[in-house]
This record gives C-alpha cells, sequence and structure tokens, in this order.
C-alpha cells in the first residue's frame, strides 16, 4: 500500500454493468471513503463491432435491440450507472470509456494513473465459460502492477 497511514492515493475500478461489477464500485468507494484524498478511476471498456458486424446483426434483430449494437451506447449507460453511485456515495471520481479488451484497459489504465489498487468484480463463471470466455479478474490479477481486490458476491 501506498500514501499516507496506509491507505491507497490512486484507485482504478472496472464497471462491466453487472451485479458484481456494481458490487465492485460501491466497494471502491468505500475505501476512497476511508480516504477522501485519493483519487478515484471508473473504467468501462467494450469492443466496438465493425460496421460489418452491426449490420449483419441489424438484419437479424428486431428494431429494438439496435441501439445494442453500438458498443459506446451501452459504455454510456455503464459509466452513467458508476458515476450515480459514486454520486450517491458524495465522492468524485474520474471515468473512462475504453474501447479494447477490458482487462488490458484496466492494466493500461492503472499503469497510466500508477494506480495503488485495481478493484474488479468477479462474475462468478465456471470453468467452462473461463475456459470460453477467459476471466477479466484473472488476468488483472496475474499481470498488475498493484495490488488487486476481486470483489465476490
Amino acid at each position: 500500500m501506498a500514501g499516507n497511514k496506509g491507505m491507497f492515493n490512486t484507485i482504478v475500478v472496472a464497471t462491466d454493468g453487472s451485479e458484481n461489477a456494481a458490487a465492485a464500485v460501491r466497494t471502491a468507494c468505500d475505501l476512497k471513503a476511508g480516504a477522501p484524498e485519493a483519487e478515484m478511476h471508473v473504467l468501462t471498456a467494450y469492443h466496438a463491432m465493425t460496421p460489418a458486424e452491426i449490420n449483419e446483426l441489424k438484419d437479424a434483430l428486431p428494431d429494438e435491440f439496435a441501439p445494442l449494437l453500438h458498443a459506446d451506447y451501452v459504455a454510456d449507460e455503464r459509466i452513467e450507472a458508476a458515476k450515480q453511485m459514486v454520486k450517491a456515495a458524495g465522492l468524485s471520481a474520474t471515468y473512462h470509456e475504453i474501447r479494447d479488451n477490458p482487462a488490458d484497459a484496466i492494466l493500461d489504465l492503472a499503469d497510466l494513473v500508477k494506480a495503488d489498487l485495481i478493484v474488479v468484480g468477479s462474475r462468478g463463471h465456471g470453468i467452462g465459460q473461463r475456459l470460453i470466455h477467459g476471466s477479466v479478474s484473472t488476468k488483472v490479477l496475474h499481470h498488475a502492477q498493484c495490488s488487486v481486490l476481486v470483489v465476490k458476491l
């Protein structure tokens, strides 16, 4: 741990809009509340589809699903939900929407802001899901240059 009295100076927390990510944001808020001088960075990462991928899916889905095809729209919603949690806690943060693989985005931002702590949620996937999709929290744990807190529900 870095900083005064053993507190974290810079906290990075990631959200993907899931309940576990919301728990991670709440945990980061609790940590920041205990160290008001700490910086908190909230990020969401997304894979933006190519126009060809969007058009292909658009033809296959009903019109009401069209906004979901735009990853930046979903990222905006994720960040807005996190902003509401941070605001409700009476805190401030810097928000980042990053077009990249989630684990890489988290690691890169943590390096950029010289984070002392990364807070991520655990999706709780079984071994089959982890083998197919990988685990963001596992990759972050293995490659982070700072402490990592994985929040489980």
